[in-house]
């Protein structure tokens, strides 16, 4: 369930990188109806206990200014690009004819804002995925709602994926905190979040990290990477 949870927010993530828009540099945002990208995903849990397996995504046709993204596990979503950034929608909220989403007004779904700068920042909404363990066999999901402050930190970095550099990276980095008092026994409990994200030309998103940090042992530390596979 917690991994379920973490793919769900780096897939927000992953495919605003994808799609195209006149006020984008395409090359950072390619999109190829057919195209099939995979990812390498590493997960650790508060025991440190670590996880390794593969995700995959298929672009479907654009349908008006959405593009619709499969994820290997059967899930849909839509991206939405407009003025002011790209949006993500969820199937039903998409296909909804109460348009359950305004995009002039609310920023919750804004996964990347305009222009492709250093220093533009943005918020969404976000979920911790960190679980709290209490005794042997006890586990709780948090599910804490808070907000992700985003901000481009660089357009020109370098990273290496298996010994391979990829130069002129555009890298956000993303900031969150909530508490949780559980009881009076365990009192307040912190909890920060912090993301990072890469994004090379001709590629899109080539790794993501997300790291929840909380002060009490009950919760611990947790740990997720996405690393795109690329062909030499």
């Amino acid at each position: 369930m917690i991994l379920k949870k973490i793919c769900t927010n780096c897939f927000i993530i992953i495919f605003f990188c994808l799609i195209t828009s006149c006020k984008l540099d395409k090359n950072y945002f390619p999109y190829n109806e057919g195209r099939k990208v995979f990812y390498d995903v590493f997960f650790q849990d508060k025991e440190k206990k670590k996880k390794y397996y593969r995700q995959s995504f298929f672009f479907l046709p654009r349908i008006d200014n959405a593009v619709p993204v499969l994820k290997n596990d059967g899930e849909i979503t839509f991206y939405v690009f407009e003025s002011k950034g790209i949006l993500k929608i969820n199937r039903e909220e998409f296909f909804s004819s109460e348009n359950t989403y305004d995009s002039e007004n609310d920023n919750s779904q804004l996964l990347i804002a305009y222009p492709i700068h250093k220093n533009t920042e943005w918020e969404t909404n976000d979920k911790t995925t960190i679980q709290m363990k209490l005794g042997y066999d006890r586990f709780y999901n948090t599910n804490l709602p808070f907000k992700l402050k985003n901000k481009i930190v660089s357009i020109d970095e370098t990273i290496s994926i298996k010994g391979k550099k990829i130069k002129n990276c555009i890298k956000v980095s993303g900031y969150g905190k909530t508490s949780y008092y559980p009881d009076p026994t365990l009192g307040n409990i912190n909890i920060e979040i912090f993301s990072t994200t890469w994004f090379a030309k001709g590629l899109g998103m080539v790794k993501y990290k997300r790291e929840e940090k909380s002060d009490s042992e009950t919760m611990g530390n947790i740990i997720y990477e996405k690393t795109m596979l690329i062909n030499d």
